[in-house]
This record gives C-alpha cells, sequence and structure tokens, in this order.
C-alpha cells in the first residue's frame, strides 16, 4: 500500500479532489479573514478622521448681551469680528437681551454659556468672571451757582439720572443710602442722553448723575455739553466714602478719577478725585469647561492688538483679581490661564492615558489567555485523529477481509485530509505532523501486511 501521502497525490483520485477543495476553501476562508482585518482598519483610520475632524472644528459659545448699540453690544461684536478673522478655535453666537439682567437669566436658564452683565445690576447665580470688559465710573455733576459742594448738600434738591440702564437709578440710591440722604430727600428724574442739555440750560435740575468710562467718548460728550449748557466747567462732586461702600456691597470698588481725565487746560478735574467704579464683565456658566474658559481669555486678551484701531475700548479689558478673598469668584478656567497654572493636554488627561494603558495591557493579557486557551482548544481537537489512527491500527492487524482493510485505509486518508488541513490552519506545529506520520506509516504498514497475509491464506 502507499503512504497516505502518496495516495492523495494521485491524479484524479478522490482523495485529490477532495484535497483541493479543502484547500480553495481555506485559501478562501484565509482572503475573507485578511479583507475582514483590512475593512476594520479602514474603518478604525474613518473613525480617527472623524473624530479628529471633529475635535478640530471651531466651537462655538452662545454669548448673551445688550441693549443693541451699548457699548456692551459693541464690545461683544468686536469680539465675534476678531475671533472669525483670527480663525480662532472657539467662535462667538451673539444672543441680544434688554440688558444685564435678562442676560444673567439667559446664562442660568442654559440658554448661554456667556454673558456680559454689569454685577452691580445683575450677576448670574451659575457663572463665574472670565474678563473684565469697561471699568466705569460714577458722575455727579453740578455746577457752581448750585452750591453743592458734597452729597450730603443734594437733600432737596433734583437729580438727574441718565436711566439706561435703569441700574443708574439703583446705584445712586446706593450712594445717597451712605451719606444717610433717604428718597424721600431727593426728587430723582429720569432723563434720556437727548434731555440732558435741555434740562441743564433750564436749571430743571441741579445735578447729574451718570455713569461712564473716563476717557470714553459719552463721558467726554456729557461734560462738554453740560460745559455748553452752564457756559463753564461743571463740578464734579466726590465719592470720599468709596471705600465703605465697596466693603459693605461687593458689586461695588473703590476707584479715582485722576486729574486732567476729561482734558482740559487747566485740567478737569484739577485734582484727583476718589469715587467708586462698576465693572462689565465677562462671565462663563460655571459648568464650562476650564480649558475653554482659559483659551476664550487668551484668545480675547490677543485681540487687544489686533482690534486696537476699529475698537479702542478693547484696550479696557483687564483680568480680574484671583485672590481667594476677591469680592466676585472667577472661573477656574480664567483663574489657571491668568495665574499661568493653565495644565497641557497631557497634564490634565495624563493619569486617563496612564488608567488606560493599564486598562489596554489587562485586556490584552486577558485576551492573550483566551486565545491560549482556544489555541490549546483547537491543538486538542486536532489531535484527536492521532487517537483515532491508534485506535484502527490493532483492527487493521487483526483482520484479513480486503474490504475492511480498504475502508481502514480510507478512514486513514480522511484522517489525512484533517490533519492537512489544520495544520494550513495553525492548529498543528511541526512535531504534532512528525507523531502523525509515524503513525500514518505504522497504519500504512499494517494494511500492507494484512493484505498479504489475505493473499497468503487465499493460496
Amino acid at each position: 500500500m502507499m503512504t497516505g501521502e502518496a495516495k492523495l497525490a494521485r491524479p484524479g483520485s478522490a482523495g485529490e479532489t477532495k484535497r483541493r477543495q479543502g484547500g480553495r476553501t481555506r485559501l478562501f476562508g484565509k482572503g475573507r479573514r485578511g479583507f475582514t482585518i483590512l475593512a476594520g482598519l479602514l474603518a478604525l483610520a474613518g473613525v480617527t478622521a472623524a473624530v479628529f475632524y471633529v475635535v478640530s472644528q471651531p466651537r462655538t459659545l452662545r454669548l448673551a448681551v445688550g441693549p443693541l448699540g451699548s457699548e456692551d453690544a459693541r464690545m461683544a461684536a468686536g469680539f465675534v469680528q476678531g475671533l472669525n478673522r483670527e480663525k480662532s478655535q472657539i467662535r462667538l453666537r451673539l444672543i441680544l437681551t434688554e440688558g444685564s439682567e435678562e442676560s444673567a437669566r439667559k446664562v442660568d436658564a442654559g440658554d448661554a454659556e456667556l454673558a456680559i452683565v454689569r454685577p452691580d445690576i445683575a450677576l448670574p447665580a451659575k457663572a463665574d468672571t472670565a474678563l473684565i470688559t469697561r471699568r466705569s465710573f460714577p458722575f455727579l455733576i453740578t455746577d457752581k451757582e448750585s452750591g453743592i459742594g458734597r452729597i450730603a448738600d443734594l437733600r432737596g434738591r433734583r437729580v438727574g439720572v441718565v436711566r439706561n440702564p435703569q441700574g443708574n437709578i439703583a446705584l445712586l440710591r446706593l450712594v445717597l443710602a451712605q451719606y444717610e440722604v433717604g428718597p424721600q430727600d431727593v426728587e430723582i428724574v429720569g432723563l434720556t442722553p437727548d434731555e440732558i442739555v435741555p434740562a441743564a440750560k433750564e436749571r430743571r435740575i441741579d445735578a447729574f448723575f451718570t455713569v461712564n468710562a473716563v476717557g470714553a467718548r459719552a463721558g467726554g460728550d456729557g461734560a462738554g455739553r453740560l460745559r455748553s449748557a452752564w457756559g463753564e466747567d461743571p463740578v464734579l462732586i466726590p465719592i470720599r466714602e468709596a471705600d465703605a461702600l465697596a466693603a459693605r456691597i461687593r458689586t461695588i470698588e473703590t476707584g479715582e478719577i485722576v486729574r486732567g481725565a476729561l482734558g482740559g487746560d487747566p485740567p478737569r478735574p484739577s485734582e484727583n478725585l476718589p469715587t467708586i467704579a462698576v465693572t462689565s464683565r465677562l462671565v462663563a456658566a460655571q459648568d464650562l469647561d476650564e480649558d475653554v474658559v482659559g483659551n476664550l481669555v487668551s484668545a480675547l486678551l490677543g485681540l487687544r492688538v489686533t482690534l486696537a484701531a476699529e475698537l479702542p475700548q478693547i484696550q479696557a479689558l483687564e483680568t480680574p483679581a484671583t485672590d481667594k478673598d476677591a469680592p466676585l469668584p472667577v472661573h477656574a478656567g480664567a483663574a489657571a490661564f491668568i495665574d499661568g497654572e493653565q495644565k497641557t493636554f497631557f497634564e490634565r488627561y495624563g493619569d486617563w492615558f496612564y488608567l488606560g494603558v493599564m486598562g489596554l495591557s489587562l485586556l490584552g493579557t486577558g485576551a492573550a489567555g483566551l486565545l491560549g486557551r482556544e489555541s490549546a482548544a483547537r491543538r486538542r481537537q486536532a489531535m484527536m485523529g492521532l487517537d483515532r489512527l491508534l485506535a484502527i491500527l490493532p483492527q487493521i492487524r487483526a483482520t484479513t477481509d480486503l474490504e475492511a482493510l480498504d475502508n481502514y485505509r480510507a478512514q486513514a486518508d480522511a484522517i489525512l485530509l484533517e490533519v492537512l488541513g489544520d495544520f494550513g490552519e495553525g492548529n498543528l506545529d511541526s512535531s504534532a505532523i512528525a507523531a502523525y506520520r509515524l503513525v500514518f506509516d505504522q497504519v500504512s504498514r499494517a494494511v500492507v501486511e494484512a493484505k498479504i497475509r489475505a493473499a497468503a491464506v487465499q493460496i
């Protein structure tokens, strides 16, 4: 009898046909696995590209500000223009409101991530300061004929207040209360900017209260218009107890109108005047990512150079104090940037990378163990053919029936095809093939010997 390997190679035999079919099946299986792996790699590359695309897209934040035409709204529009021009990773979309109160409500309601507010008017409960956009000083202005030299002299007088925003009237009442001047002692008259000059010319108003940034157009124009109405330089009334007001009311700060701040020769005012100050602030929602807020603050401060010619008031941008005893809290992201403690990407997520590597290592170890167990199981299954060959070997030696011998040989050929298939799939190594070869030789020899005995019996 020829060996199983020789018999399998006989052209046109059933074993050869089965071997070719098995080979084509294994090649098809390997090709399918290769395409599956390639498809998986392409899918992974696609997901990576999609994630990178999404991450690289600019983040758009909603900014509540108002009213339309106010200094705050003009500042916000400059922010939008500058960030778009610089192709910043953070962009802004304006939500126009009626003023600080509505802007604060927008942030608290989650309708905006940012707002520009005047804290003495409204301060959102769920947002902290990111930047100070403007510092304004209240002006109490009168003329020499009024005889008003200090705030207590306002008793029984009429005080005109530019009522846009409405918070100006509330601020005046706080100042008057510091000097024990009650609401019943002063008649407060709300005015529009266009009503100031006629009221001054007709002497219907004894003093005016306005809130402007020193050097701002509104402040300079207002003083100039009053000077033209009265025919003389207006008198500025100092708020000397500014420290006491600031200590009592956290949204108010101390300030000083420096000599010559309103221009002129001789300078106006002629000396430094103590007063209070109120700020307009860019506030960010407390749950807004710290990195996003820090990057926004950095980008906006960078606009002070690029937008200086188009928007001079942007030079007034300043960073808030980050001291623990600061009256108004600062957003953690802004504080980290201001204090130079903003974490890099790897500092922020390094621990997660470390945990991820450990997790992947554990998963890899577990996967290797599972693969090892699966490989051992496949090897045990592939080696079961050896037990079947060893089982039929004594049966071959015990018979001289030619039909039975042909049947045993067919079983051995079938086992040979299985062994070759398992070897092609990597389930058997060379040592296992050597063991099978030894047993196949024994089976072939036993079949030959049995047929010789059968022939001798027939003779």
